[in-house]
């Protein structure tokens, strides 16, 4: 499994939790681009995460997430 922090440049918020999660793979997408997918989406607030993998681990994943 594996998780990445989506980011936007110049995002406070991103800098903050790839400060805290160092470890953790960093992707920043332009800024339009972004927004476009967190509008299909339903996202309202940065950073995001997307978590990948497996479905049997996927599903342990989302039923142990605290949503």
């Amino acid at each position: 499994m594996q998780k990445i922090i989506i980011s936007m440049p110049g995002c406070s918020k991103c800098a903050m939790l790839k400060d805290q999660c160092k470890n953790t793979k960093c992707v920043e997408v332009p800024q339009d681009t972004l927004l476009a997918f967190a509008r299909v989406v339903g996202i309202k607030s940065m950073p995001f995460v997307i978590v990948t993998g497996e479905p049997q681990e996927l599903e342990k994943d989302i039923k142990n997430a605290h949503i």
